[in-house]
């Protein structure tokens, strides 16, 4: 019966109880949203290592920064090592837009990484020309055998010949070049990820430590195979969107302290009507629960609400970001779950202080009160 009246009060004032889950409602879906985002990043970025990249060992600065070319050399030189490919990036405009280029070894680039090359692209890559990605090649209009409408901060204008394209750029953006043209048009000449493939029979494990012996004199080189690879970039997403999931919590925190003040409001208003309650026989204990179910209601009310916009919402974003590399879209369920049992027992934390209030008014005069 408690839970019964506790829901028709909540009913009773449907602008009110709509008002005051709203805020909630809004707090836990921008919530929601960021979960399915951090979700289907994470999902994305070993999508796209697992259809993408062959290589056993990966090599990057502790803090992502370029690296001597002397790593890469050293790593060559390990027993155990098929094949050892570097990348370099820099940036660049295409028809006075930013873009970013990539340098590869057209020796070693299919050994540790598919792209989805064209027939001779890769050749072409020996002869000075670039490589593009088949999606803006349609989107531009260009052709292979065109010049790239490129420019560089150290020679200015320099149209790079079309040489080929490929159709998966999640591993190295839209432009790929030779690693001589890279250094013919960028000066800052250090790689900034090592790609090594383990030979067949060698101890990854083994080379992995031999490697790592090998660059110690560049102390701030780390060498991971694909596992842990994934994991650390799985950690930067959770540290980048879990700061903002914190930010976000303070709104829903925000909104739990205006249900309770909506519950402190809702008993001032019905003093009368609590006062007759305990008159016809009802306790202290069940007046209590009688409050806390209105605000668990309530709570649900806005974390239901609040979930479906941010799956609505998470899913529009990961659609748009789709040819941007997240073309994964994961519904990170148990979290979802998490925050909605989470919201019911925030409501019923909220209304501990309310309930007691209306639980210890005197009868007679909540009776008399008008």
């Amino acid at each position: 019966m408690a839970a019964r009246l506790g829901r028709e009060n909540a009913m009773r004032n449907p602008r009110r109880t709509a008002a005051t889950s709203s805020a909630l409602m809004i707090g836990l879906g921008l919530i929601a949203m960021v979960s399915i985002l951090s979700a289907s990043l994470k999902a994305s970025f070993d999508a796209a290592l697992q259809d993408t990249l062959r290589a056993d060992l990966v090599l990057t600065s502790s803090s992502f920064l370029p690296f001597s070319q002397e790593v890469a050399a050293r790593t060559a030189d390990v027993d155990g090592v098929e094949a050892v490919s570097a990348f370099r990036q820099g940036g660049f405009k295409v028809n006075d837009s930013d873009a970013a280029m990539t340098g590869v070894d057209p020796a070693t680039i299919e050994t540790v990484a598919n792209l989805g090359p064209s027939e001779g692209a890769i050749a072409s890559l020996d002869g000075g020309d670039v490589l593009v990605y088949d999606q803006t090649m349609e989107d531009n209009g260009w052709a292979v055998g065109d010049e790239l409408p490129s420019a560089f901060a150290t020679i200015g204008d320099d149209p790079l010949t079309i040489g080929g394209t490929f159709d998966d750029n999640r591993l190295v953006g839209d432009y790929v070049v030779s690693l001589d043209t890279f250094d013919e048009l960028f000066r800052a000449q250090l790689d900034t990820f090592v790609f090594v493939k383990v030979a067949d029979g060698a101890d990854t494990a083994a080379v992995q430590g031999d490697v790592e012996q090998a660059t110690a004199e560049f102390g701030n080189i780390e060498v991971q195979d694909q596992a842990a690879f994934r994991d650390q970039q799985a950690g930067f997403v959770n540290q980048l969107l879990g700061l903002v999931t914190a930010m976000l919590f303070l709104a829903v925190v925000i909104a739990l302290f205006g249900i309770a003040n909506t519950l402190s409001l809702s008993i001032f208003e019905r003093t009368r009507e609590l006062g007759l309650l305990r008159a016809v026989g009802m306790g202290r204990t069940q007046v209590k629960r009688m409050i806390r179910w209105e605000s668990v209601i309530i709570a649900i009310l806005g974390a239901l609400f609040g979930i479906a916009i941010g799956i609505f919402f998470g899913w529009a974003l990961q659609q748009a970001l789709a040819p941007e590399g997240i073309t994964e879209f994961v519904l990170p369920v148990g979290q979802l779950v998490f925050f909605l049992i989470l919201a019911a027992l925030a409501g019923v934390v909220v209304a501990l202080l309310p309930a007691r209030r209306a639980a210890k008014l005197n009868v007679l005069e909540a009776i008399s009160y008008e």
